[in-house]
């Protein structure tokens, strides 16, 4: 089976299924089918002090194949009291609520979360209401109810044959006791049927959350509704609906427009008079896959704050023509505001495009898509920041790249040099919505390794991105060069297309190295004479 499933999601189930053997969370337990990694078995342990204390109760965890970047369908298997057996739950951790999902979750997390929405008494769609002795009672019976499951005492051995000493010892008293409890609570029942009590259901509960917004739709301004239709809406919709997974920004397109959907979605640096370098880019390195914009879709950021209407007609015109621009309209540009303009097309790319990773890139950078996409899907990671990593460099005090914002430390936290790095969609989205928050520093590379500097980053330095402010030379290990005049953009695109190689001729100007992750950020770089480091 595991053949058949993605290798991102097999290795990312697999991590997670180590981690909680080797760091058990208290008052649980999960582990996958022998058969079939994406479905997953968990079990609760009723915590002391609540009305589920005594009990164990299991559930089932469905993966979707592109596991972490979506969420798993999540089922109680065990009655409890709290939530339906065999039926979907709609919660923020769930796959009723894509928008909300973080692919840095794991299951431990997930289960630690639903968890906490046991002990708590909010509806939901899944939901019942129980009184706490009913809960009590289901605790109680909870044991022997997981031993009809085959499947429960493969996967727990431990807990199965513990219950199995524990029906043993069981004496007639405490079954009498039990059965007694069922039955006062079956009077009870009754009792509140006969007087007219009402005792809501989940299904008669979600039939009157529909009827209200029924009511809702013909008497406009029946404000009782309101909570009726935030738990149909979403929680209770088709789960074939469009979902749009970004989370927005104040400035955002409304909830029904359908972005573009890609694996990567580029993002090329441009100013509004490069006409040329544009043109230039679409004639090389544009034309060196044949894959359609479900793989990868290119624009040319361009800011047009302040620009002459003629200048705006002739972007507008250049955009008619080939489609591959997109207007920050609030940015001006400037040399200086580099940064600002890196951010807003982290704001734009959020709000108007579905993605899974962002790479950004200047107008003088060649890139060699094929490879560069073959190889992201070896290293792609929920929070990947992968690049040409720094880690020493000193901030200038003077001259054009002076940083009087500076402050930090005396050296730039770590950073992926700007002639072209890659960021995961979860990275994008929070720089996006966090956007108003950040400081603006002088270096745009600079700015992103400092408000990425508290994540839990996967950092990857991979010196096939020669993007630093010169070129090293040229390798035919490069996947990103930067600093290239149109005339070596050209040479370069022919020689893919002709040799398959990327340099007429290989050299080296500049020496590389390899990040060294054991020593300290000053310590990191060095660059060694007589290495074949790219």
């Amino acid at each position: 089976m595991s053949s058949q499933v993605p290798t991102v999601a097999f290795q990312r189930l697999k991590k997670d299924y180590q981690r909680l053997l080797k760091e058990p969370v208290p008052y649980m337990k999960a582990a996958p089918l022998e058969t079939n990694i994406l479905e997953w078995r968990y079990i609760i342990i009723g915590a002391p002090k609540t009305p589920y204390e005594g009990g164990i109760y299991q559930g089932k965890l469905l993966f979707p194949k592109d596991f972490p970047f979506k969420p798993p369908a999540i089922l109680m298997l065990t009655p409890n009291g709290r939530f339906q057996v065999n039926t979907r739950l709609c919660l923020s951790i769930s796959d009723y609520h894509p928008d909300t999902w973080n692919p840095a979750w794991t299951v431990s997390t997930i289960i630690t979360g639903l968890m906490s929405f046991m002990n708590d008494n909010q509806p939901t769609l899944g939901s019942v209401v129980t009184s706490e002795s009913e809960r009590r009672l289901l605790a109680k019976k909870s044991k022997q109810f997981n031993m009809k499951d085959k499947t429960f005492c493969s996967l727990f051995p431990e807990e199965a044959d513990q219950i199995r000493e524990e029906i043993e010892k069981m004496n007639q008293e405490e079954l009498d006791s039990i059965k007694e409890e069922e039955t006062a609570l079956r009077n009870r029942r009754r009792g509140d049927a006969s007087r007219g009590v009402p005792r809501l259901s989940s299904f008669l509960s979600n039939m009157m959350m529909i009827a209200g917004v029924a009511t809702y739709l013909l008497v406009a301004g029946a404000f009782c509704s309101i909570c009726t239709l935030a738990v149909i809406f979403n929680c209770g919709w088709d789960d074939n609906r469009t979902e749009l997974k970004n989370e927005r920004s104040p400035y955002s397109l409304p909830s029904t427009a359908v972005f573009p959907e890609t694996f990567l979605f580029v993002s090329v640096l441009s100013s509004p008079n490069e006409t040329d370098r544009r043109q230039n880019v679409r004639e090389t390195w544009f034309r060196l896959s044949a894959k359609g914009p479900s793989v990868f879709i290119t624009r040319f950021m361009v800011g047009t704050m302040g620009l002459t209407g003629e200048e705006r007609k002739e972007l507008d015109e250049e955009n008619e023509k080939f489609g591959d621009l997109s207007f920050l309209e609030r940015h001006e540009e400037s040399y200086d505001k580099l940064a600002k303009k890196t951010l807003a097309s982290f704001v734009h790319a959020h709000e108007h495009f579905k993605f899974k990773f962002f790479l950004k890139t200047d107008a003088d950078s060649f890139v060699r898509i094929t490879p560069l996409i073959m190889n992201l899907k070896t290293v792609q990671h929920p929070m990947l920041y992968w690049g040409f990593l720094d880690g020493r460099a000193k901030p200038f005090r003077k001259g054009k790249w002076k940083e009087p914002e500076w402050n930090l430390c005396d050296r730039y936290l770590p950073y992926q040099l700007g002639g072209g790095y890659i960021l995961s969609y979860e990275l994008v989205r929070f720089l996006a919505t966090n956007a108003p928050l950040f400081r603006i520093y002088r270096n745009e590379d600079v700015s992103v390794g400092a408000w990425l500097a508290g994540l839990d980053v996967k950092y990857v330095h991979d010196p096939r991105f020669d993007t630093e402010w010169i070129s090293r030379g040229c390798s035919n290990e490069y996947l990103i060069t930067h600093k290239h005049t149109m005339e070596e953009m050209t040479e370069m695109y022919n020689n893919l297309k002709t040799s398959g190689r990327l340099c007429t001729k290989e050299f080296q100007r500049r020496l590389s190295y390899v990040y060294d992750f054991s020593k300290a950020p000053s310590e990191c770089c060095t660059r060694i004479n007589g290495t074949n480091i790219p």
